[in-house]
């Protein structure tokens, strides 16, 4: 299954949040990961342990974007995606300003990268298609999108 089919099986697109700080936007984003099954709480405990821990990990600063995700072992049921457009940029602790966050659940080391992340990084590689997602403000805009 492709990221498109996979965030629309987990009715996973929201757009033009407010979030409070990076804790509540990771909530956000895993919401419906955790209502779909895709991952069980302890996976998005992780996620944030992690990122106390050891920093905001997975924010790409050029893009402005964060991919949080934490190991398969974690509390990953199956492979999925949710993604999130804040209306107001968040720091995640010491990062830049993000404003679009993609969360990754993947059951191993590498299915995630052909069925997701390829895409992700192609699509967000070219600056005008990146602005239009992050301005979205329909499901459909950011399916065709992607």
């Amino acid at each position: 299954m492709m990221l498109k089919e996979l965030l629309v099986e987990a009715d996973a697109i929201q757009l033009q949040v407010e979030a409070k700080d990076w804790r509540d936007a990771l909530d956000i984003a895993a919401r419906p990961l955790l209502e779909h099954q895709f991952i069980d709480l302890s996976y998005l405990n992780a996620i944030k342990a992690t990122t106390e821990e050891t920093g905001p990990y997975y924010v790409f600063e050029d893009e402005r974007f964060a991919l949080p995700h934490a190991r398969p072992e974690d509390g990953v049921n199956r492979l999925g995606f949710s993604l999130v457009t804040l209306k107001h940029p968040i720091t995640i602790q010491s990062s830049p300003e993000v404003d679009l966050i993609i969360m990754l659940c993947a059951l191993d080391g590498h299915s995630h990268i052909e069925q997701g992340l390829r895409p992700i990084f192609e699509r967000l590689s070219d600056e005008k298609t990146r602005a239009q997602l992050k301005h979205a403000t329909t499901k459909e805009e950011v399916l065709n999108l992607l």
